[in-house]
């Protein structure tokens, strides 16, 4: 509880002002500069203070909107099945998440750490909340143009009560519920005979399914047709 109190008190101080929480509040202006080969007199200009380059830096990393938008999905006319193009998808999905063991790296897994940090804030903060929901928005919005593309070029339907808005929606909550399982192994949670991907394949695959419905073989539609047919002359 205490601990849960003193998160409450710094979120109210960060709505109130601009302050870093988290690992933004240990980053060390001097240790940054000499990365670049540069000099603490560089911040200092640039930012005013080591306070205001802590903030202005969690201000960047929790606004990835731009990347989101940046993220290169797999081509349906550049596979012969839906299950391939579902299969290619969804092994980008877990490629381009966190992987547990690697070393610090810039890119987006590395941004979506440092945003998992600072989860806890946005129970009461604004300032964290704000921003992580316009990214997720920004992704859903995303998800729903590739998903709906993917479902016209192999001709398939969304079930009767499904929306492509829904099947984003899930997509992405999965999506991220796993990576946090690739924080924390790279095994599959429950046989570690598989590789930590192989969850992800799997449960997008059962998303894409339980949503969709497949395109019909052209016996299949020859047969509905004249089923239709037969339906209307007897109704005369």
């Amino acid at each position: 509880m205490v601990a849960l109190e003193q998160i409450k008190t710094d979120s109210e101080a960060l709505d109130a002002g601009t302050v870093a929480i988290g690992p933004f509040a240990r980053l060390d202006a001097n240790t940054v500069a000499a990365r670049d080969g540069k000099t603490r007199g560089v911040i200092s200009n640039l930012f005013g203070s080591q306070a205001a380059f802590q903030a202005e830096t969690m201000a960047l990393a929790l606004s990835a909107t731009d990347l989101v938008e940046q993220i290169e999905y797999p081509r349906p006319e550049e596979h012969s099945s839906a299950d391939e193009w579902v299969s290619a998808f969804f092994a980008g999905e877990a490629a381009r998440g966190p992987s547990h063991g690697a070393e610090p790296a810039a890119g987006y897994s590395a941004l979506w750490v440092l945003w998992l940090s600072a989860v806890p804030y946005g129970l009461w903060s604004e300032s964290i909340a704000g921003p992580s929901v316009d990214e997720n928005r920004t992704w859903i919005a995303r998800l729903e143009v590739v998903f709906q593309g993917a479902i016209d070029h192999f001709g398939m339907t969304l079930r009767a009560d499904a929306t492509v808005g829904d099947l984003a929606v899930a997509v992405a909550g999965m999506v991220e519920g796993l990576w946090l399982n690739q924080c924390l192994t790279d095994h599959h949670p429950t046989d570690r005979s598989e590789p930590i991907a192989t969850a992800m394949l799997r449960s997008g695959r059962l998303l894409w399914n339980g949503a969709t419905l497949p395109a019909p073989e052209n016996g299949d539609a020859l047969s509905d047709v004249s089923r239709r047919a037969g339906a209307r002359g007897g109704r005369r």
